[in-house]
């Protein structure tokens, strides 16, 4: 991609996004992008150039993959947040592991199906048991 002058579409708005600090400099943007791609060692995205626009075009990434692990990570953060913390309210879980009510609600089925916790008690004033 060749040297080219940074026009933002609408000026004011841009220019608001630039002093909340939103926007680091003008037209560097396709320079960040390249940059992080070979940071990440993913493939340069292709440009098309019209007279008003630039279209960019990424490679898709198998997200599933990435996802399986995170989930797989996310598993056994929990797991070791419980064992030290086993009378933990939810919402200190999800605040401490930075986690939505949903994907603990989901992590916890997965770890009482697989046997690794049991919940004794109530929810008000019971504990997670680690049984692996």
């Amino acid at each position: 991609m060749e040297k080219h002058r940074s026009k933002p579409f609408n000026p004011n708005i841009a220019n608001g996004f630039f002093r909340a600090g939103f926007i680091e400099t003008w037209g560097r943007g396709i320079e960040k992008i390249c940059e992080s791609c070979k940071n990440y060692g993913i493939k340069l995205p292709e440009y098309t150039v019209y007279p008003e626009d630039i279209m960019v075009k990424f490679e898709a990434l198998n997200t599933a993959k990435n996802t399986a692990n995170k989930i797989d990570e996310n598993i056994q953060f929990v797991l070791d947040y419980l064992k030290e913390y086993p009378s933990a309210k939810q919402k200190h879980i999800m605040e401490d592991l930075h986690v939505s009510r949903r994907t603990l609600e989901r992590i916890t089925s997965l770890l009482k199906e697989r046997a690794y916790i049991e919940r004794v008690g109530n929810n008000r004033s019971g504990y997670w048991k680690i049984k692996k």
